[in-house]
């Protein structure tokens, strides 16, 4: 959901130049909060529900850690 607003929030605002930034930031500042939402909901579920077998929760961590890192390089690049 935070995604898409991001993208509202771009398209709202107007297209960004090299000196008009804040279409650009308000927009990466929504998509990366929320990738960090679902990659911390993916850890805790695959940590603490209990209606899952181990597999699926051992997915769940693995593929929360995976997207949480790419989110870090992310936004270390910008």
């Amino acid at each position: 959901m935070l995604f898409f607003i991001g993208l509202a929030s771009y398209i709202a605002l107007g297209p960004s130049t090299d000196i008009y930034q804040l279409p650009k930031q308000v927009s990466a500042v929504f998509k990366l909060s929320g990738m960090g939402l679902i990659c911390i909901s993916m850890i805790v579920g695959g940590f603490f529900v209990e209606g899952l077998d181990k597999d699926t929760k051992t997915l769940l961590v693995l593929f929360g850690l995976i997207f949480l890192l790419l989110n870090i390089f992310i936004l270390s690049y910008t």
